[in-house]
């Protein structure tokens, strides 16, 4: 099964690259497909029929055989009459399975990362309610200092936790994701050469910018739930209001789910709407110079750097692509960063209250005592 669905990818690139050869900008590779459609349907019917489907891979010195032809009418008849119009050819030719499946695995990454950071946040939001509750009922020892010193110990143990979660993120993203980025770019690189040419490069940016919608909006959607979870950490809530805030951080996560996304992708592949339709060109251009190197080609390293989250080579390329969204694993890194200057303040204020307590005590056994001088001066009597 895993041959002829390799078979069957080969044959679809070969067909794409013929359709797409040479392309200089989005309106030339639209006009190059619609030129090959038109001699592909040898009878001008609108339609590629099974039979003219088989004339166009024989013609490319693909063995087809019936068996291949069903399965690739089945997959890009999207209304199931028996045959293949333009927009379907289009979709057909111009899908990316493997990038849907990146940004699949990716939305599944980062709900794994919300997992891992929600417990860690709740178990601290318990020791928290625990301690307030112990200065409040004045257990015996549980002074303002005492407080300060056992918060200072919790938040370090938060901020720790959350170092090795964003660590242990980037290395899920890293190990997980490369793979697939890897089979994303064999797939677009449609005459395997090793490289991406600049109109295979339309198509991968295209279908990367159309993808990118639904997963940002998802992605959005788990940020609103991971606020939820961090307020928390600064909730003085009671035991059974803290059920509840973790009810709604969860329920908020819940509603980001592959399906969703998976739903979303179908429509997507290859169209664009709003300013990235006007300004495709423009960022394909730029995400196109990001991306290549001195001698002008797209290397399989350097896409993989530039689809791995949380490196340097991916912010650029989502900007150069007109994607101005906040890095999750840099929003990661500053909230870390946000814990640690709270920590500080917490720690600044008890180094101030040591050291009034150590000048209090300086105050009490140097400084000499009051005496009282009655009217024979030389009679001096200590109170």
């Amino acid at each position: 099964m895993a041959g002829s669905k390799v078979k069957y990818d080969i044959e679809i690139k070969k067909m794409c690259k013929q359709a797409i050869a040479g392309s200089k900008d989005t309106k030339d590779k639209e006009q190059k497909i619609l030129d090959a459609f038109k001699m592909w349907d040898k009878d001008a019917s609108g339609y590629i029929s099974k039979d003219e489907l088989s004339v166009v891979l024989n013609a490319l010195g693909c063995s087809t055989t019936e068996v291949d032809l069903n399965v690739m009418l089945k997959e890009a008849d999207l209304d199931m009459d028996g045959k293949i119009n333009y927009e379907e050819m289009v979709q057909w030719l111009c899908r990316a399975p493997h990038l849907e499946q990146y940004f699949l695995l990716s939305l599944d990454i980062f709900k794994r990362n919300f997992k891992d950071v929600d417990a860690e946040v709740l178990n601290v939001q318990k020791e928290m309610v625990k301690m307030q509750k112990e200065f409040d009922d004045g257990i015996e020892g549980v002074d303002e200092t005492v407080a300060m010193k056992k918060c200072l110990g919790i938040m370090r143990k938060l901020v720790n936790k959350m170092e090795v979660v964003q660590k242990a993120t980037q290395k899920r993203i890293d190990d997980e994701l490369t793979p697939v980025i890897k089979r994303s770019f064999k797939y677009h690189d449609k005459d395997n050469s090793g490289t991406l040419t600049y109109d295979e490069g339309i198509i991968f940016f295209s279908n990367f910018i159309a993808l990118w919608e639904p997963f940002g909006e998802l992605m959005s959607e788990l940020n609103c739930a991971q606020v939820a979870m961090l307020e928390r950490v600064d909730s003085e809530a009671e035991d059974d209001n803290l059920d509840n805030t973790k009810h709604v951080a969860q329920e908020k996560a819940k509603l980001v789910t592959p399906d969703k996304l998976h739903a979303a992708f179908k429509t997507r592949y290859a169209v664009l709407k709003g300013k990235h339709k006007e300004n495709m060109d423009a960022d394909h251009k730029a995400a196109f110079a990001v991306l290549a190197g001195k001698d002008g080609k797209v290397t399989e390293a350097v896409v993989v750097e530039a689809l791995l989250h949380g490196h340097e080579k991916n912010s650029e390329f989502l900007a150069a692509l007109g994607l101005a969204v906040e890095d999750v694993m840099k929003a990661a890194e500053q909230q870390c960063k946000e814990l640690s200057g709270h920590l500080e303040s917490v720690q600044e204020a008890l180094d101030e209250m040591s050291k009034a307590s150590t000048e209090m005590g300086a105050l009490r056994f140097d400084t000499p005592m009051p005496v009282a001088m009655d009217e024979d001066a030389g009679d001096c009597q200590t109170q």
